[in-house]
């Protein structure tokens, strides 16, 4: 028996949905995953999707959309535009949440042989890759808006793992769906005498 071909779509759909998922759980989840970290007033503060943390100290309540006040540094809150597209980095959990139904798809297509399930493994996938596309977008400009702003101010700042993180995602999730697509049209078993279904 030969490898599905909607193999190397689950595979990418998988990848995709970890990346987001780790991009995710960001701080004031996880401090060590960030897409930003400030240092300003002797304190290095770490940027999630949902909040902030200060190293070795508190995180803000988990919040879609967050004040941008750098403790010991710059308070960038008045800056209305930059605060809106904090409200728009919940796109991460959401687009991780698409490649997860892509993820199931593309299991049904392999263990029921479904070239439908399939082709739904690519639709949602390349669903998930242009939501994934558009925060990644977002993030560049909020997170680099805000490190030069940081910086501007004199102190440090850095772009943190979930930028990349989200790259990967994209990435994956476009070549999920051009491996699903392609495997949409492969040999699913041998016949509906196997087992194939439409």
């Amino acid at each position: 028996m030969g490898l599905s071909p909607a193999f190397p779509g689950l595979f990418f759909a998988f990848a995709g949905m970890v990346l987001l998922l780790f991009a995710s759980i960001s701080p004031p989840a996880w401090n060590v995953v960030n897409f930003l970290s400030t240092t300003a007033g002797g304190q290095t503060t770490y940027w999630g999707v949902f909040g902030r943390c200060v190293s070795g100290g508190a995180c803000t309540a988990r919040s879609i959309g967050y004040d941008l006040q750098i403790p010991g540094g710059p308070n960038l809150s008045n800056e209305v535009a930059l605060q809106r597209l904090t409200n728009a980095l919940i796109i991460h959990p959401i687009a991780g949440g698409v490649a997860l139904l892509a993820f199931i798809f593309g299991l049904i297509g392999i263990f029921a042989a479904s070239r439908i399930a399939t082709i739904l493994m690519a639709l949602f996938s390349a669903i998930a890759a242009v939501a994934a596309l558009v925060i990644f977008v977002i993030d560049m400009v909020l997170w680099i808006l805000v490190r030069n702003r940081v910086r501007d101010s004199g102190n440090m700042a850095e772009l943190g793992n979930c930028n990349w993180f989200t790259v990967g995602a994209v990435v994956a999730l476009f070549l999920a769906t051009c491996t699903s697509f392609c495997g949409a049209f492969g040999r699913f078993a041998s016949g509906r005498a196997a087992g194939e279904k439409y």
